[in-house]
């Protein structure tokens, strides 16, 4: 880790005038326990041994500088721990662990928030910070980490970052996990939405992903959650990449449609036919491969909508600027707060469920009740809600294009509502047949069977009964705020 390695570096450099000054002086005829005495008195410059060989010499002035080095040192030590323990008493207070390197960049965003954590305990009295934040380049680092200090994890909030383990796998309610790759493909069709192409009723497109790593796949799951814009609608998902083991994991791809996913086994290179015809091409690989694959592709193809994953700043835009170029993933776009923390998202979702809980389950009408069932669902069901609340932008980017002149947004939600339940219904499909589910009836009787993956509302919409269709319309009317008592 960075920082451990900068501190046994510090040791060292701290020493080196000491075994200097040592062997300076025993090498100068000077008995050994004089010797050691001499090398350690040096550090509050007393000479007991007057220099007599290059060794002792340059002992003797670097010994003072490593003296008031460590001076300042503990100085911004007792300094850090004094903040520290202010920070911590504010309830709004993060405190941040791991070795991450965007670890900086997110201190700096939370402002007299953010508290740095020690790397290998609950340090300098941040044991009780309203948030936690575990960071690290591994995940069984940062898993290990929690695991470690659960129990005085218990009083607040912990987000834990992973990016190979899925957090429907997961069912600690005191978990939030995020992931920045997951959060780079959310903001990027936030920012590079297909509302424009809604709008122009044009939504028979082909889209390209190259580099089908974590960051690819993330690309495409989240295209498939959120690019749904009308049941009509006809897109094609090209990939080039290493795609074996998603294709093998996700059994249920071929229920996506009318959108449609094509693999392609070779590299790019071999299909610049295809690559020409597509409506947008995305670069998923790192900044370096995607730097030289962004060249060739101007160099050699007609495709000019290329959207480029740089997150090193490699790609210097001033010499690739034309139109049709965008880059994205930059560090201070993936370090988001409100991404990271979910609370917009998490207030809708919870709002939703505790909807659901009220009408289905006899849920109190109270904020500790809300809390207290959405904390009670398996992470599967928590993070299907999220994903609701997730689909929201593209819900209000819809509304605006379809609101008519002087209508407030309440009435076009209201005469869109059939269109907007429909397509509520169709991503709740999608996350399910992403996730392995599959139309069935259970043994039990019941709409669902979470073991075997059968659900009985895993149907096309006009085959749902009302009562099944009003749950989709009361996601929208709750996400829009709009009262769901007569639904």
């Amino acid at each position: 880790m960075r920082m451990k390695r900068t501190k046994i570096l510090y040791i060292i450099l701290f020493c080196l005038p000491f075994i200097l000054g040592f062997i300076g002086n025993y090498k100068s005829g000077n008995a050994l326990l004089d010797s050691l005495y001499g090398a350690l008195c040096i550090y509050v410059m007393e000479l007991q041994i007057q220099p007599e060989n290059v060794l002792s010499e340059l002992a003797r002035w670097t010994a003072p500088l490593m003296t008031a080095s460590g001076v300042f040192m503990a100085f911004q030590q007792i300094r850090r721990v004094l903040s520290n323990r202010i920070k911590g008493n504010n309830p709004n207070s993060v405190a941040l662990y791991g070795d991450s390197r965007y670890i900086d960049t997110l201190i700096d965003k939370l402002g007299k928030l953010g508290i740095q954590g020690g790397l290998d305990d609950l340090s300098d009295g941040i044991d009780k910070a309203g948030r936690y934040v575990i960071l690290f380049r591994k995940d069984q680092d940062g898993l290990a980490f929690y695991e470690k200090y659960k129990e005085e994890f218990q009083q607040g909030q912990v987000y834990l970052h992973l990016e190979t383990v899925t957090p429907q796998s997961l069912q600690d309610p005191n978990l939030t996990i995020f992931n920045l790759k997951e959060n780079t493909a959310r903001m990027y069709w936030d920012h590079f939405s297909l509302a424009e192409d809604f709008a122009k009723g044009n939504l028979n497109l082909k889209i390209g992903i190259i580099g089908f790593d974590t960051l690819g796949q993330n690309i495409l799951t989240y295209g498939l959650l959120n690019n749904i814009y009308s049941p009509e609608q006809h897109i094609e998902y090209h990939i080039w990449g290493n795609s074996s083991d998603y294709e093998n994991i996700h059994t249920e791809l071929h229920q996506l449609s009318p959108d449609q996913i094509i693999f392609h086994s070779g590299s790019w290179s071999s299909d610049i036919k295809m690559i020409n015809e597509l409506d947008r091409l995305i670069l998923c690989d790192d900044s370096e491969e995607n730097l030289m694959t962004l060249s060739t592709l101007l160099t050699y193809s007609t495709c000019r909508n290329i959207h480029v994953n740089d997150y090193l700043n490699q790609v210097i835009h001033s010499l690739f600027a034309r139109e049709g170029i965008q880059l994205f993933g930059s560090a201070d776009e993936i370090v988001d707060v409100e991404q990271i923390f979910k609370e917009t998202m998490l207030e809708d979702a919870k709002a939703f469920n505790h909807y659901y809980a009220m009408k289905y389950q006899d849920c109190p009408d109270t904020p500790e009740a809300r809390e207290e069932a959405f904390r009670s669902l398996d992470s599967f069901t928590r993070y299907s809600n999220i994903a609701s609340a997730d689909y929201q932008k593209v819900r209000e980017k819809m509304i605006e294009i379809l609101r008519q002149p002087e209508e407030s947004t309440t009435d076009a939600v209201i005469r869109n509502k059939d269109l907007l339940a429909e397509l509520e219904h169709i991503r709740w499909c999608r996350y399910h047949y992403l996730n392995n589910w599959r139309f069935g009836i259970p043994e039990n009787g019941k709409a669902k069977d979470a073991v075997r993956k059968l659900h009985t509302d895993l149907v096309p919409f006009e085959q749902l009964d009302e009562d099944d269709k009003s749950k989709d319309l009361a996601a929208i009317y709750t996400m829009f705020g709009i009262d769901t008592t007569d639904l």
